[in-house]
């Protein structure tokens, strides 16, 4: 190999060199250390309403595939009212380093379309959450020393989704049971009534209990006169 080469190929080896460390040192200065704090007071200050409490809360970190090692660093967190991800973005390589923070935020509500497990991260390097719905699924790794908050968290939701699975069974089987009931209900309206006559009754006195005339019966029973016999049985009320 010619000297020239040589030269030329380790000055292109130190300016590679040099480029890759400083491209680390402006990945650790632009990925902020204290996410977990900016996050717990954007929650606190701008993301939970007046009457929700924090149930649990898990630091987690979403690796997108075209930026893998530029995490966005958060918080997962279980509220009595719904799931909610906070995430601290990593500031712009090229923003100023004194602009506001910028976040991502999702929530998800606790009912039976909603599933959280347990997971791996992009690569299998990580223990992560996966939020599970019909359109999407979210996964958010966790650190090693989270873990087993965010552990009760899936077993949390587990219980929950299960719960609500089961009370949405028993009001579907009420709601079922309750629609049989006005059908048979509204199949028993429709049919026809009939009275079987008692001593002491006129036809005057049945047509009153039965809501009608004493005309109608004769007509609907056929009868020629008025006079009706003890144990005869009329059509007091036509099918519908």
């Amino acid at each position: 190999m010619r000297p020239a080469t040589t030269y030329l190929l380790v000055f292109a080896a130190v300016v590679a060199l040099a480029i890759v460390v400083q491209l680390i040192v402006h990945l650790a200065r632009t990925d902020p250390r204290d996410a977990r704090a900016i996050a717990e007071r954007e929650l606190r200050l701008n993301t939970l309403r007046p009457d929700e409490r924090v149930i649990r809360m898990v630091s987690v970190f979403k690796r997108p595939a075209i930026d893998y090692f530029r995490a966005t660093r958060g918080l997962l967190v279980l509220t009595n009212q719904r799931l909610i991800y906070l995430g601290l973005e990593p500031r712009d390589l090229l923003a100023a380093p004194d602009l506001p923070p910028t976040f991502e935020q999702r929530e998800f509500p606790l009912d039976t379309l909603v599933r959280v497990s347990a997971g791996r991260t992009f690569f299998g390097i990580a223990k992560a959450v996966v939020i599970s719905t019909p359109n999407e699924q979210l996964k958010l790794g966790v650190p090693s020393a989270a873990w087993p908050q965010a552990n009760l968290l899936v077993v949390g939701m587990t219980v929950r989704h299960d719960r609500a699975v089961a009370q949405s069974a028993q009001q579907r089987a009420l709601l079922a049971k309750a629609e049989a009931e006005r059908k048979e209900a509204e199949a028993a309206r429709r049919k026809a009534k009939f009275y079987t006559v008692r001593r002491g009754d006129a036809l005057g006195s049945i047509a009153t209990i039965w809501n009608t005339t004493p005309d109608r019966l004769q007509a609907w029973n056929h009868l020629p006169t008025n006079k009706i016999r003890v144990g005869q049985v009329l059509l007091v009320r036509p099918a519908l």
